[in-house]
């Protein structure tokens, strides 16, 4: 048995990047673990937040990469992978900005693409990097979907529909209920109405090339 051992990631647990078989990343902290929102009110009660980093480990050989030092009151997302790139979503709340990252792991540049000020959403509530193209978007904060960057707008949508991609002016969701088992319907959105221009029941699966598998119920 062959067995490759992983340092440097302390007692992360590496995901697979979606859309991506090379890459899998894990976040670290100082204390347990907690979500982007958790972080943010740890901040608003006036504590300091020990932070959140993010590594990333190339398959096949194991290699790790740390783009991020783990700082105070600076939180790291997991990274979106789009047209064969490394992107990051982070918060630095001493600063209050949002800052946009792409990574190359090649040369080990960390580049960031955007800045915005904290202030542009109401919270980080559900606040992520989305693709296709690169977005900075709010699922479903009240039944909003909110892109934040590179444009902005506003739709109405469902409780509990997460946007998967967007193609063009379609903004495609997933949508879950209980009636009473569990079912999912695949929603198509115009981007600048909300109306709905299409829904099935059924799912989509995106597969390390960029494709989708429709699944139809």
């Amino acid at each position: 048995m062959n067995i490759i051992k992983i340092e440097g990631i302390s007692e992360s647990y590496p995901e697979r990047i979606d859309g991506t078989l090379e890459w899998y990343a894990c976040q670290e902290s100082k204390d347990s673990f907690c979500d982007l929102y958790e972080a943010e009110a740890i901040v608003k009660s006036g504590k300091i937040f020990s932070g959140m980093t993010c590594h990333l480990i190339h398959y096949p050989e194991g290699t790790v990469y740390s783009p991020f030092e783990l700082k105070e009151n600076v939180y790291i997302e997991q990274p979106v992978w789009d047209e064969g790139k490394l992107s990051f979503l982070g918060v630095d709340f001493f600063k209050q900005k949002i800052q946009l990252y792409r990574y190359f792991p090649e040369n080990q540049e960390l580049e960031m693409i955007k800045e915005l000020p904290l202030g542009i959403v109401e919270n980080c509530y559900n606040l992520a990097l989305k693709v296709s193209p690169l977005m900075l978007c709010r699922d479903a904060n009240n039944k909003i979907f909110e892109i934040v960057w590179p444009e902005n707008e506003k739709i109405e949508i469902g409780q509990t529909e997460d946007l998967l991609f967007r193609d063009g002016e379609d903004l495609y969701f997933s949508e879950w209920y209980e009636d009473p088992e569990y079912h999912e319907n695949v929603i198509i959105r115009d981007l600048s109405t909300g109306k709905i221009k299409e829904k099935h029941p059924g799912y989509l699966i995106k597969l390390p090339n960029g494709v989708y598998w429709k699944i139809s119920l």
